[in-house]
């Protein structure tokens, strides 16, 4: 034994300060991470997560590469060293599949929760990232062991065309429906009548459709991309207001407004616009005016008129044939 170890050792102590001097260099690139991490005095939040989430498989990557160079500086016969080769490179791959993917499941949540996303999209978003992270790892690993991986992104490439048409309308409205809730444009409780003419509170707003509650009682489900390309006056939210068929019926219960006559052009036009849904830069810009001038006007427009707010003008508006036979202001993102 002592005599085949004096014969072998060189071709033993090589593969091992190989082993070794890897080990050791992963150990001081993570002290050094972590040093530079904690010397910072602002730090952001993706590498503090970055580091903890691959702190211990950071050295576990050190001891596959350490592995792998040892294998290949060793007098082993080349079969040995292309299948362990891949063996190691294989288990590389699975390790950082997971952690990409522990990753990638921290950084998701902790960023949509600070926009106060919804728990569905926050899911969606999981599982979209797994997804995507497991088919890449596996067509590597089937390319690090020679398999073809050309069908397989074939296949995948022809399956997402196939699912894309099927469920081209879900995709669409889910779109849309994205666009609705964080455009807030159009919110729960706000009165809008929509192209087909009906006028109603909105009761809920979904990733696929949107439900409005007519004066009758009646349910109006709209899906999401009709309501998106739709024409859409919105008046807000009115507080005790009765839903009605008829914007006129839908302004809340004042004193009787004031003759429109009393109003100058240029307050018509403000007012018109208001109708319309514009918001006071839209309407500045309309003009060639500041929004200050819009201010000024909208004030004096509520003032002559004997109205309350911006919603009750816009209903105003339209009472007064002011938005009629012109293409009402459509809700954008």
């Amino acid at each position: 034994m002592t005599g085949w170890l004096s014969d072998h050792w060189f071709n033993i102590f090589i593969p091992l300060l190989a082993f070794v001097a890897v080990v050791l260099l992963g150990l001081w690139a993570r002290w050094r991470v972590q040093k530079f991490l904690k010397q910072q005095k602002q730090i952001w939040i993706g590498n503090v997560f970055t580091f903890e989430t691959v702190a211990r498989p950071f050295f576990q990557w050190f001891l596959i590469l350490g592995a792998y160079l040892a294998i290949q500086v060793s007098t082993l016969s080349p079969i040995v060293k292309r299948l362990t080769g891949e063996g190691l490179a294989s288990l590389f791959a699975l390790s950082l599949i997971w952690t990409t993917i522990n990753l990638s499941e921290r950084l998701i949540r902790f960023f949509l929760s600070k926009t106060k996303t919804m728990q569905s999209l926050i899911a969606v978003a999981l599982s979209v990232a797994r997804i995507i992270i497991i088919v890449t790892g596996i067509l590597v690993i089937l390319e690090i062991w020679g398999a073809p991986t050309l069908p397989i992104i074939l296949i995948l490439i022809g399956g997402l065309f196939i699912a894309g048409v099927a469920f081209r309308n879900t995709f669409d409205n889910f779109i849309a429906g994205f666009e609705i809730i964080y455009g807030e444009h159009i919110k729960v409780g706000h009165l809008i009548k929509i192209g087909s003419g009906e006028t109603g509170h909105v009761t809920k707003i979904s990733w696929t459709r949107t439900i409005i509650q007519t004066g009758q009682g009646n349910l109006v489900i709209i899906p999401n991309h009709n309501l998106m390309a739709d024409t859409v006056i919105n008046y807000g939210t009115v507080a005790d207001t009765p839903v009605a068929t008829d914007a006129q019926t839908a302004a809340p219960s004042v004193a009787p407004a004031g003759p429109i006559d009393t109003l100058s052009d240029r307050e018509r036009e403000v007012l018109r616009l208001i109708g319309f849904g514009a918001t006071n830069h839209e309407i500045a810009e309309q003009l060639i005016i500041s929004e200050h001038t819009v201010k000024s006007h909208l004030r004096s427009i509520l003032n002559k008129l004997n109205i309350r707010n911006r919603q009750q003008a816009a209903v105003y508006a339209e009472r007064q044939g002011l938005i009629v036979g012109a293409d009402s202001l459509k809700t954008d993102s």
